[in-house]
């Protein structure tokens, strides 16, 4: 896993939790002797390898609806203009 390096900017991910949960993470975080935010950046991304995350993208297309054949036909029509 790569972590972002100093001098890269800074991309933050704020997120709210609830306050046990937050405490469990404090715990596990001084327990493991790591900060909050490493401890955090490692379960999301076992999280994100245990399911295929293409896999959730492709069902997320397949639930869209079917595009109209109309509404193909109006936003060709409007890209022209």
């Amino acid at each position: 896993m790569k972590y972002q390096r100093r001098d890269e900017p800074l991309k933050p991910l704020v997120v709210r939790l609830p306050v046990d949960l937050k405490e469990q993470l404090d715990v596990a975080s001084k327990h493991q002797g790591i900060s909050q935010s490493r401890l955090a950046v490692d379960l999301i991304s076992q999280g994100l390898n245990q399911c295929s995350l293409e896999a959730m993208l492709d069902e997320i297309k397949a639930d869209r609806p079917a595009a109209d054949a109309n509404q193909v036909d109006l936003e060709d029509w409007l890209s022209r203009i």
